[in-house]
């Protein structure tokens, strides 16, 4: 299994440039397959459980959207009856234990290379390291830097030569950078750390390290999630909205906001329930399927798993 996610805002605004070309219809009132009671379990959810709800979302949908992202073959036929089977039973983490395709999907997901005992702090493997490399647009002129730098060092007496002497440190002093950007790796950082320094001195600097390059993005999160995020995600039916919203696209249909907001707050009035989606559920939601939600979410529950099987 070989893909690639890509940001649910963008997969929206793509289909939403290619659809707009069509007519389309538009639903005026809520499907009859519908049923908020659905999602009412929501609310009790793990994050184990809300990362499984999201990852399987976005891999199936995927599979429909972006099946060269696949190789060989995307799951189209098994994406398209995940997506009828959400609309009487969205919440399939429920289902986990019983489903046979689920558990071998979850599986899959958080299976790793090997057995490790922590998950956003590990040594570097020779796989990733590797695949720098690999990887980098400068395969062919790093291969040829560090071959020169080989031969200089096998190079009789080259201590006494200042000019391979120059031509090493010249060739050193331009990999002297940390790693830059690869697409796989870009949320990770790698540290070398000094093991003979004192355990006070190494979480001293690790620690002003983490603020400083923190400090710089917005791209990360910085807290675990709680029952009180999960509460919200469930009050705020994103679950429920994602669902709406993708299964119309699906279907070559629109939702207006106004509709969309009778069908996710049935019980609410005196409220404009059509600006309440547009501004705040539709953002919210776009968060919660965001890659650094996904990210943090699938560490928090990855690392709390490792904890319990210790």
């Amino acid at each position: 299994m070989n893909w690639q996610w890509t940001p649910n805002w963008l997969i929206f605004t793509k289909i939403e440039i290619k659809l707009s070309k069509y007519t389309m219809k538009t639903w005026k009132t809520a499907p009859a397959w519908f049923n908020l009671d659905n999602y009412s379990f929501l609310a009790e959810f793990t994050a184990e459980q809300w990362i499984n709800e999201i990852q399987i979302r976005e891999y199936y949908w995927c599979a429909l959207m972006q099946p060269h992202t696949f190789s060989p073959y995307a799951p189209t036929d098994a994406a398209r009856n995940f997506f009828k089977g959400i609309k009487t039973n969205p919440l399939v983490s429920q289902e986990y234990s019983e489903d046979i395709s689920l558990k071998s999907f979850f599986e899959f997901l958080s299976d790793g290379k090997y057995k490790q005992k922590f998950y956003s702090v590990q040594e570097l493997t020779e796989y990733a390291a590797y695949s720098f490399f690999l990887e980098s647009e400068r395969k062919e002129e790093i291969d040829n830097d560090f071959k020169t730098m080989r031969d200089i060092t096998d190079s009789e007496r080259y201590w006494q030569n200042k000019e391979l002497l120059q031509q090493k440190k010249n060739i050193g002093i331009k990999y002297s950078y940390p790693l830059t950007n690869i697409e796989d790796y870009r949320p990770n950082k790698f540290l070398e750390i000094n093991l003979d320094a004192s355990n006070e001195l190494i979480l001293e600097e690790f620690k002003d390290w983490l603020v400083h390059t923190r400090s710089t993005s917005n791209e990360s999160i910085k807290r675990k999630f709680s029952s009180t995020d999960f509460e919200d995600w469930a009050s705020s039916r994103l679950l429920p909205y994602w669902d709406l919203t993708t299964i119309a696209t699906i279907e070559d249909s629109t939702i207006p906001f106004h509709v969309l907001g009778k069908m996710l707050f049935p019980d609410e009035y005196e409220i404009d329930l059509a600006e309440r989606i547009r501004k705040i559920t539709k953002k919210k939601c776009q968060y919660l399927f965001s890659h650094k939600v996904v990210s943090a979410l699938n560490a928090q529950t990855s690392q709390h798993n490792l904890s319990k099987s210790e």
